[in-house]
């Protein structure tokens, strides 16, 4: 990794505000487990998300609520994906969640 990619790397892990009561770890105090899913993120968003950034502090708690998470979205359902996307989408507008 070159000088500029250690930087950005850098840049896109620490928040600029604050996004949690829960801590916010330094990236190199990261589980193995949750710096192998940041770097999946960074290569398919760009940047890891604010959700990794708030849970990682308790990765046992993260990885099996995205665990359950995979379940509920892609798992056996009499609704369609995108149906249960609509429902997340819906319910998050209504408790004003960002993400």
């Amino acid at each position: 990794m070159n000088a500029k990619e250690q930087v950005n790397k850098a840049s896109d892990w620490t928040p600029t505000e604050r996004i949690s009561w829960f801590p916010v770890l330094d990236e190199e105090d990261l589980d193995p487990r949750v710096k192998e899913l940041v770097e999946k993120q960074r290569e398919k968003l760009g940047a890891p998300n604010n959700v990794v950034r708030t849970h990682a502090w308790r990765p046992e708690l993260m990885l099996r609520w995205l665990d359950f998470y995979e379940f509920i979205s892609k798992g056996p359902s009499g609704l369609s994906r995108v149906e249960r996307e609509m429902i997340g989408v819906a319910v998050s507008a209504e408790n004003r969640c960002v993400f």
